[in-house]
């Protein structure tokens, strides 16, 4: 498990915004390593883990795009029924709300890939540990 620093960027539901978004970092010479998109009618929002989060926020805001930074947990567990049950076990028990979480599994190799926001990070890296 470690703490990341997640960037959030909003921008319009329409065609060429990702790879608008994805040329930037590009050019900055920043990877992404995490991806979720949620959508709404007009608006969607695109939430990353990058190589190098200052660099990235730098080149998204000089792209005249809005960036919001937050801190999130990135937990790697057994990819197995139950995994994630125990972690909400676990951080309900400490009273520690799951806002949202996105990831992947591994296809069949055995891990999992977990991107959690909750509304304590340092209490539910404590409860994790």
């Amino acid at each position: 498990m470690e703490k990341a620093r997640q960037l959030s960027v909003t921008l319009e539901n329409v065609s060429g915004q990702l790879e608008r978004l994805c040329r930037v970092l590009a050019q900055a010479g920043v990877n992404i390593r995490g991806l979720s998109v949620s959508d709404a009618t007009d608006l969607s929002t695109i939430r990353l883990l990058v190589s190098d989060p200052p660099a990235a926020q730098k080149a998204l805001k000089q792209a005249g795009l809005a960036v919001l930074a937050q801190d999130v947990l990135v937990l790697d567990l057994e990819d197995r029924p139950g995994a994630l049950e125990a972690i909400a076990a676990r951080l309900g028990a400490a009273q520690v709300n799951i806002q949202y979480i996105y990831g992947s599994g591994d296809r069949g190799r055995g891990k999992a890939v977990l991107v959690l926001k909750v509304d304590d990070v340092d209490l539910a890296a404590q409860t994790l540990a």
